[in-house]
């Protein structure tokens, strides 16, 4: 008997066992878009995704991508892996109709069996492959090996009819979630001119800080949101106004900054240089918290349904969290450190990290750190103490932390201890990251387990 007649015999076993246990043509499938069969994706593994992941933060990397292009490709990813596996899953939900303006989208045929592995594997592909088309060239070799590897694998399992027909199910995904990313604003800010307003009379402004800098996406706060329901939603404001006068807020907490940038200590100038996830060195502060969730997967075997839930829910809640936080950058344009410390305490300071190029109120790594934060913790379990080994193939050292929260924090100061950010910065650049994870954790139904429940109540089930 060959391997795929074997494949068969255990599938249409596996469904048969399915159906008299659990009763999946009842009423108790709460997805109803569920294919009963085919086998489950919760019967699949998920670790073969982390391979997608890899190799677009490789790409990340190389072509030196800013985090919010970074963290809204993560985002449409996010978006595919678990489409594309949730007509497997019967106690989920699809996204369609709860992410802004995704509708539309294939279905399978309910009649026919399909392998979710495979669908997942192309339709990644050929988002990945749309999504980074706009740097590399189209069909990139990486890219094409990967799906070649993937794909044979799984065709030495499964029959060639189930192979083909999740192939043809997954392009069509594929194509519907490309066109969806198509009429999110992406590209018509690529063609918007930005003016910056003059600081002439207002020294409260934001001007580059180095030579040659340009405003970095001024309009990305325009584009459409995933999950929370407008750019404004999660907008904050400053809790007092810019000032020179050495006994203001604002004045303090300059000097906060070169206070502790002038009595730097060695554990700080880490954090600093841990958390920095550069452009063109890494895969950007929304990949590194990825990368976190990829070591779950691993470590612990996570089956297909739970790690696209992970992915799609971590991805999305940062990247909505972007698009807030550049609306308020570009909103409130607040001078950064840099410019204020110069003018007003020490000509010629410089920060020990380099300013990047866009205003400072609030803070994109707290802000991506809060909603990934939150997230992961309803998903993985608050207080738990984990490992993380990101930048390890750069040279710095894994770090472990007792939770996400305390991960987040300490990347949220980091920009603190680089010389970029005040503390009220990184504080309300927390509180909009978490304001958009705990959105996509409340009102965005996946598992039908979780339904209505607040993320620390989710953490402690």
């Amino acid at each position: 008997m060959s391997t795929k007649q074997v494949f068969a015999l255990v599938l249409a076993g596996g469904m048969l066992l399915a159906a008299g246990c659990k009763g999946k043509e009842s009423s108790d499938v709460a997805n109803p878009l569920y294919n009963s069969v085919s086998q489950n994706s919760s019967d699949q593994s998920g670790t073969f995704l982390v391979d997608w992941w890899k190799q677009l933060f490789s790409f990340v990397a190389s072509e030196k991508l800013s985090p919010p292009d970074a963290s809204r490709m993560y985002a449409y990813i996010g978006t595919t892996m678990y489409e594309a596996q949730v007509c497997g899953a019967p106690d989920y939900m699809s996204l369609e109709g709860q992410l802004n303006e995704l509708k539309d989208l294939p279905r399978p045929n309910k009649d026919e069996v399909y392998d979710w592995t495979t669908v997942t594997i192309e339709s990644v592909y050929y988002v990945q492959d749309e999504m980074l088309g706009r740097y590399l060239p189209a069909g990139v070799a990486a890219i094409n090996k990967l799906h070649e590897k993937q794909i044979s694998e799984r065709a030495a399992t499964v029959p060639e009819d189930v192979m083909m027909r999740s192939k043809e199910y997954g392009r069509a995904l594929a194509d519907a979630i490309i066109a969806w990313s198509e009429t999110d604003g992406y590209e018509r800010t690529r063609y918007e001119q930005y003016k910056a307003p003059s600081r002439e009379g207002h020294p409260e402004y934001w001007e580059p800080t180095d030579f040659n800098q340009t405003a970095l996406e001024p309009f990305w706060g325009t584009h459409r949101t995933f999950a929370v329901p407008n750019n404004k939603m999660c907008d904050i404001d400053m809790k007092f106004a810019y000032d020179t006068d050495p006994n203001s807020g604002f004045y303090k907490e300059a000097m906060e900054v070169y206070t502790v940038d002038k009595n730097l200590t060695e554990d700080q100038r880490i954090v600093a240089q841990y958390w920095a996830d550069d452009p063109g060195e890494t895969a950007t502060p929304p990949g590194h918290w990825i990368n976190m969730s990829c070591n779950f997967v691993l470590a612990e075997n996570w089956n297909l349904e739970k790690a696209a839930e992970m992915y799609a829910l971590v991805a999305v809640s940062m990247q909505d969290a972007c698009i807030s936080l550049w609306h308020t950058k570009y909103r409130v344009n607040l001078v950064r450190p840099k410019t204020y410390i110069e003018e007003n305490i020490e000509p010629g300071w410089e920060p020990y990290v380099e300013t990047p190029p866009f205003p400072g109120y609030t803070s994109g790594h707290s802000g991506f750190s809060g909603a990934a934060a939150e997230v992961m913790t309803a998903l993985i379990g608050d207080n738990k103490p984990f490992t993380d080994s990101t930048h390890v193939k750069i040279g710095l050292e894994p770090k472990t932390f007792n939770s996400f929260r305390d991960a987040a924090q300490e990347a949220a100061y980091s920009r603190m201890y680089g010389g970029i950010h005040y503390t009220c910065e990184i504080m309300d650049g927390l509180e909009q990251g978490k304001c958009a994870g705990d959105y996509v954790l409340n009102k965005i139904v996946t598992d039908t387990h979780r339904k209505g429940m607040k993320s620390e109540e989710v953490a402690a089930k």
